[in-house]
C-alpha cells in the first residue's frame, strides 16, 4: 500500500478515536462522542483539481487537509488553495507523517474551543425556515 494511503487510514483511524467520524458513519458503531466529521476527497475527476485529500469539521471549525507522504511534494495549486483556505479564516493544512502530533494538537485545541459556537447555533435557530433549511436533527 502507498504510504500516503497509510498514513491517511492511521489519520482515519485517529479522527474517530477522537469522535469525528465519516459522514453517514451509523451512531451505534460510534466509540467516542461525536464532535465532527470528515470527508475524503477523491481526485481523478471526481472532485476539483488540487482540493485538499480530507475536509474535516470539528466543533464548527474547518480543516482542510492536504497529505503527503515523508517524500511527498504538493503542487503549486495545492499549496495556492491551502494560502486561500487560511486567508478566508478557515484552516488549510499540509501535513506530512513527520508533522501528525502537531497536527493532533491543532484538532485537540479545536475541540475545546467553544468561542464562537454558541452564537452560530443561536444563528442557526434564527434563520432557518423553509425557504432556508438549517438540519439539526
Amino acid at each position: 500500500m502507498a504510504q500516503e494511503k497509510i498514513f491517511e487510514n492511521h489519520l482515519k483511524e485517529w479522527l474517530q478515536s477522537e469522535g469525528i467520524y465519516p459522514l453517514g458513519f451509523s451512531k451505534n458503531k460510534m466509540t467516542a462522542d461525536p464532535c465532527g466529521y470528515y470527508e475524503k476527497r477523491w481526485g481523478g475527476g471526481y472532485s476539483q483539481k488540487g482540493l485538499p485529500d480530507m475536509h474535516i469539521v470539528v466543533n464548527g471549525i474547518n480543516l482542510d487537509v492536504e497529505l503527503k507522504a515523508s517524500n511527498g511534494r504538493a503542487t503549486e495549486l495545492q499549496i495556492h488553495n491551502l494560502v486561500q483556505i487560511n486567508q478566508s479564516g478557515s484552516v488549510g493544512v499540509l501535513l506530512f507523517p513527520d508533522g501528525f502530533n502537531n497536527f493532533k494538537e491543532l484538532v485537540k485545541g479545536v475541540k475545546s474551543c467553544d468561542g464562537h459556537i454558541v452564537g452560530l447555533k443561536c444563528l442557526k435557530n434564527a434563520l432557518s425556515d423553509t425557504s432556508c433549511i438549517i438540519l439539526m436533527k
